[in-house]
């Protein structure tokens, strides 16, 4: 259940938040004991996370066919009923929402190789979560092309079997072909990273099962 309420207090650890009785008799009916508190400071969605909002949601209802409207109420409902979110509206929502929503449309042009107006690197604000999308989906991180080489920042050493070490924890880059072989003979590539907005992102055990990248160490 999530609920929405106000804070009466704050001091020394302990938070006093006033919420309604619905939310009252739920937790004393299922016994909760646990919450997750998410604080909202007050800051809402900025002009540029709203552009940013809608040139994605035009460029998805261009890719589909769709009316941008019809776009834009089906991806809030969607996105509401995937994080148990109550409705907003993008005229004044929080920040932290407006960054979530605009992530999980990336997300989904990632995932559906959506093809969109400006570069995904340069609207996303969670690049963490843009990399991880890019790897697992195999999109160059760059131009947004599929087939994608998982570039290894960290190298993987002259004799060494790529297909049999643990790549676990390797720093890599999903990259199209021209752009990798770019990386491995042109130099520059701290640089190029920092040009484009992107960091290197670490393999976890289940990006290299999904992958098939070398032995999986099994924890």
């Amino acid at each position: 259940m999530r609920v929405q309420g106000k804070i009466l207090s704050a001091e020394n650890d302990i938070i006093t938040i006033q919420v309604s009785a619905d939310a009252q008799s739920w937790c004393i009916e299922h016994n909760a004991r646990t919450v997750e508190v998410r604080i909202d400071d007050g800051r809402t969605i900025t002009n540029d996370q709203r552009r940013k909002i809608y040139a994605t949601m035009r460029d998805i209802a261009d890719w589909s066919g769709d009316m941008p409207d019809s776009v834009k109420a089906f991806f809030k409902w969607q996105f509401c009923g995937d994080n148990q979110h109550e409705d907003f509206s993008l005229s004044d929502v929080d920040r932290e929402t407006a960054s979530e929503f605009l992530t999980y449309l990336i997300d989904f042009c990632i995932q559906n190789n959506v093809p969109c107006s400006d570069p995904l690197w340069d609207r996303c604000e969670d690049i963490e979560r843009y990399m991880y999308a890019c790897v697992v989906n195999r999109i160059c991180c760059i131009t947004g092309r599929k087939n994608a080489q998982i570039h290894h920042v960290t190298r993987i050493g002259m004799g060494r079997n790529r297909n049999t070490i643990c790549q676990v924890g390797m720093l890599v880059v999903p990259l199209s072909a021209d752009l990798h072989t770019m990386i491995h003979y042109s130099g520059g590539e701290e640089e190029f990273y920092e040009k484009h907005h992107i960091v290197p992102i670490a393999l976890t055990e289940k990006m290299c099962k999904l992958l098939e990248l070398g032995k999986v160490q099994i924890s």
